[in-house]
């Protein structure tokens, strides 16, 4: 015999064999993998995969765009930054010369509306002869030095007992305009909101 029949016998012989998988205790019952095991669907139900509604890591994502707006806000209109500003929350006390802070991205709603952290720390420098103001509680602000600037973030972030007695306001949020280096050329504290009339 060739050794192509030959194989060929063998095949054949094996295909003829009963195949059974044994469970437990001799059970002629096969075992199913973990892999193979999922939840019975009852009769007459139908199944539906939804679509993923976030990213890698699977967060959701906002429903109304860019901004984060809600889809249930319709009144709610994201406030618009001009290209060489950025709105940060800073993540803690500034010194004079560096500014810590995280991106954000503008949420629609209440009470958690307003700029939230969107992002890492990271760390910016202030850029020759950069400015800063700071809030009050008549919606406007005054312009101080950066030194003044580093105790009131200290004063807000750390609860210190200096002398600084200016506001303070939720999330810490900045607006930040920077130069081409990347540097702050000017920092304003974001405080209260004129209401609307």
């Amino acid at each position: 015999m060739s050794s192509r029949r030959t194989l060929l016998a063998v095949v054949v012989a094996a295909a003829s064999l009963p195949l059974a998988a044994c469970g437990p205790d001799n059970d002629p019952t096969p075992t199913p993998s973990a892999t193979s095991a999922r939840p019975a669907v009852p009769t007459g139900a139908t199944t539906a995969t939804a679509a993923p509604t976030g990213g890698a890591t699977g967060a959701a994502k906002p429903t109304g765009g860019a901004t984060g707006t809600p889809a249930n806000d319709p009144n709610c209109t994201p406030p618009v930054v001009p290209g060489t500003h950025k709105m940060l929350n800073l993540s803690k006390a500034a010194t004079a010369t560096t500014v810590y802070a995280k991106e954000t991205k503008y949420l629609c709603g209440k009470p958690e509306g307003g700029w939230i952290d969107a992002g890492e720390e990271k760390s910016y420098s202030f850029a020759p002869g950069a400015t800063a103001k700071l809030a009050d509680l008549n919606y406007g602000t005054h312009r101080v030095t950066l030194a003044q600037f580093a105790a009131h973030t200290d004063f807000c972030l750390n609860h210190t007992s200096a002398a600084d007695t200016g506001p303070c306001f939720d999330r810490n949020t900045y607006d930040v305009v920077l130069d081409g280096f990347g540097e702050i050329t000017d920092i304003t504290q974001v405080g209260l909101t004129k209401p609307a009339k």
